[in-house]
Parts: structure tokens; sequence; C-alpha cells
């Protein structure tokens, strides 16, 4: 119950996104799997990334990927892909494998100049 009260919470805080039109599937696909033991509570992810990488989480998504050019080993997993804010305005994106918890792919971009995000 706490674990669909996490899920519920980053839903409610505007953080779970899946794109335009799939949102209910995808949300409801992620709480499937998790019911069945096949990936990691959104919740377990969060607090390995709150450790790993502070920051202020932007935006979750959950996603099958298919076709992922900067992350070979992303492909056929169920990823959890999440933006953070951290320190000296840097943008950091992390894709991790939803059932091992394993971060698969990190990238960040500096803020620019004019204090946007190229």
């Amino acid at each position: 119950m706490l674990r669909q009260g996490m899920l519920a919470a980053a839903l409610a805080l505007g953080l779970w996104s899946t794109g335009a039109g799939a949102h209910n599937h995808d949300r409801d696909m992620a709480e499937r799997l998790q019911a069945l033991g096949e990936v990691r509570p959104l919740q377990d992810v969060l607090a390995q990334v709150a450790r790993d990488y502070p920051g202020q989480v932007l935006k979750v998504d959950f996603e099958q990927e298919d076709d992922d050019d900067d992350c070979l080993k992303c492909r056929g997993r169920w990823i959890y892909e999440l933006k953070l804010l951290q320190d000296q305005g840097r943008m950091t994106k992390l894709k991790i494998d939803a059932r091992t918890g394993e971060t698969l792919w990190v990238g960040t971009r500096p803020l620019r100049h004019d204090g946007r995000h190229p």
C-alpha cells in the first residue's frame, strides 16, 4: 500500500510523465508490473537516485526502450527515465533499469550563460 502511495504522490506532484495520450496506459502498466514483481517500485528508485545523484527530480518517465541510440544497454528493457536539477544548475538525465535498479545511462548538461539549459 505504501508503494502505491508513493507512486500516487509522484503522479500528483506532476513528476510522472509518459508522453501525450499514453499517460494512463503507461502508469497502469507500471503499477501492474510492480504488482507482479517485474519492476522495482518507483519509491525505491527515487530513494536510490536521491543517494547517488542528489538534486530535485523534475520528471519521471516509465517506458520500454525499443530503439535508443544513447543507451544500447537500455534496449528491450523497462526503464525509469528521470530528469534532475542538480548543483550549479546542471540538468541530469538518468535511465534506470526498472527491474534491477541499475543505472544504465547518465547524461548531464550545464546551464548556459544566460541561465537557460542548452
